[in-house]
């Protein structure tokens, strides 16, 4: 991630959630549609509203890219 958070700079906020939190966050992680799996991506669009969402850990720099990008796009 330390990668992208450079390149996209100011125009994308980039938070982690640790395991630990994750835990204490179940609800909020349901509400994402994560209930299978326990942690995923989810992209965020300027309103707050979860645009994209990439469940696990099967997805890489290309795919996190375009979904950034595609939420970057719509928000022009």
């Amino acid at each position: 991630m330390g990668e992208l958070e450079q390149e996209y700079g100011e125009r994308v906020q980039f938070v982690i959630v640790p395991a630990e939190e994750t835990a204490r966050r179940q609800g909020e992680i349901e509400e994402l549609g994560f209930s299978d799996m326990k942690h995923g991506l989810v992209v965020f669009d300027v309103q707050g509203e979860a645009a994209v969402r990439m469940p696990g850990h099967q997805f890489g720099k290309q795919e996190i890219q375009a979904g950034l990008e595609g939420v970057l796009s719509a928000g022009s």
